[in-house]
């Protein structure tokens, strides 16, 4: 492993490109990109919204604040951009369905785009504003993930939780339109904020916490800096204290600006076909295949899924009823109900399913071995698996799957997109309402505000 040394100043160089950065300078491809993403977003937060711990969340930020200038998901009260970053990142993140991009190990929508709504919404900002801050943010914190490495989360950090920040800060600094200098030291005061534990997907609500209060660290740490706060000037590269050093980070600090502006990062998010741990997706993936091939429950006596060390840690364990999260983060629970249904969505993972007998009858007979092998492709291709599936007449199945669907290599298509936003925005709004909501988001750039948007997102079956 490489130990950052601070050989560059990154974090004033960084905190002075998203100070600069306007829509011009962001190429029309990820502009359309974010704008799929935030709609993704959306989708995923109403849903979230809808959940327990999401509603838990809302809760608490309407008591904390008692009135703001920031909405909340399917809530007609309003709280404190912090408090409204903290309620919505954590409906975003709220069921595993979230946007990811693969080599960060980061989830940026559901850390950036809190920050943007509720930084956007208290400053009467423009959709055009809210698009730039979306690619400020993304854009830092992917690469800020990309350089920390698969060290820092197999070190037991979770990189939504702790990158996030950087995503919100970046974000929220853009929307307030602060200078180079206060926006480096919102990066400061983020990154001494940064933290979250992957302990967490073992059977609690934390792990999903962990975003919103990311989103809410961020959009605090952009405040401070407008009022003339300050925040380390090296926090991300320092060689003693810095996030990198004190954080297991595995490149040096530098490569976080190779070519920024030049190649995004951004144009590598891919959103989520399944309502789980994306490091489960190739494996279902690769039993929905098994199964075009013929396989089924009862012909099955051995499933064998080779992965990474990474997916190994994050999946790998074995399963056991707890809460619904503990199926989402789990292989073998994946494996087994996609086996059954030929699906993995939202159903599959609702409470009624995660002790279903017929899914830990299939747990005996699925393995999860972590195959080295795999660890050579690198953090871009740590979902890569093997799957092989003896049957009982003696036979053998098996593929391989490198990229998961969804991935940027093999993207979800419009319609596709459009099809998962109507099903879990459909909790919370009306069908016309949708209707709506997917032409704001696709001409946002149009909107002097974002009025609109907010009026729909804050609808609720469940009050009116």
């Amino acid at each position: 492993m490489n130990s950052p040394t601070g050989s560059i100043a990154v974090t004033p160089r960084l905190g002075q490109w998203v100070s600069e950065l306007t829509l011009g300078s962001v190429p029309g491809e990820i502009v359309t990109h974010l704008k799929t993403c935030l709609l993704d977003a959306l989708g995923c937060g109403l849903f979230g919204a809808a959940q327990p711990w999401g509603v838990i969340s809302s809760d608490l930020a309407v008591s904390f604040s008692g009135g703001g200038a920031s909405s909340l998901f399917a809530r007609a009260e309003k709280g404190s951009p912090p408090d409204a970053a903290l309620a919505n990142g954590t409906a975003i993140h709220g069921f595993e369905i979230d946007d990811a991009h693969v080599s960060s190990s980061l989830h940026p929508g559901a850390v950036t785009v809190p920050a943007c709504l509720a930084m956007t919404e208290a400053r009467a900002a423009s959709g055009a504003d809210l698009l730039v801050a979306m690619a400020a943010g993304y854009e830092a914190g992917i690469r800020i993930g990309i350089c920390a490495g698969v060290t820092h989360s197999t070190s037991g950090f979770h990189v939504t939780g702790t990158v996030g920040v950087f995503s919100a800060a970046a974000a929220a600094a853009r929307l307030l339109r602060l200078a180079p200098l206060q926006c480096s030291h919102a990066l400061g005061i983020g990154a001494t904020q940064a933290s979250g534990l992957y302990s967490a997907r073992l059977g609690a609500m934390t792990k999903r916490f962990h975003a919103g209060r990311a989103a809410q660290s961020g959009v605090v740490a952009a405040c401070l800096a407008e009022r003339g706060f300050t925040g380390s000037l090296e926090a991300i590269e320092a060689p003693f204290g810095g996030f990198l050093s004190t954080m297991s980070g595995q490149f040096e600090a530098d490569t976080i600006m190779r070519d920024l502006g030049g190649y995004w990062e951004t144009g590598r998010v891919g959103l989520k076909a399944y309502a789980a741990c994306a490091s489960a997706h190739t494996t279902i993936d690769g039993v929905r295949e098994l199964r075009r091939q013929g396989l089924r429950p009862e012909t099955l006596a051995r499933l064998t899924i080779r992965v990474s060390k990474k997916s190994h840690i994050n999946i790998g364990w074995p399963y056991k009823p707890a809460e619904v999260i503990t199926a989402q983060m789990n292989g073998q629970y994946a494996a087994a109900v996609t086996l059954l249904d030929g699906e993995a969505f939202i159903d599959q993972y609702s409470e009624a399913r995660i002790a279903d007998p017929a899914i830990l009858a299939l747990l005996p007979s699925i393995d999860i071995i972590h195959d080295p092998e795999l660890d050579r492709g690198g953090a871009g291709k740590r979902h890569a698996i093997k799957i092989e599936a003896l049957k009982k007449d003696g036979s053998v199945l098996s593929a391989s799957v490198e990229q998961r669907r969804g991935s940027a290599d093999h993207p979800l298509g419009p319609e596709e997109v459009e099809q998962k936003f109507r099903r879990l925005a459909a909790v919370s709004l009306p069908p016309a309402a949708i209707d709506d909501l997917i032409d704001v988001v696709g001409t946002l750039e149009n909107h002097g505000n974002i009025d609109r948007l907010i009026e729909l997102i804050t609808m609720s079956k469940r009050r009116d």
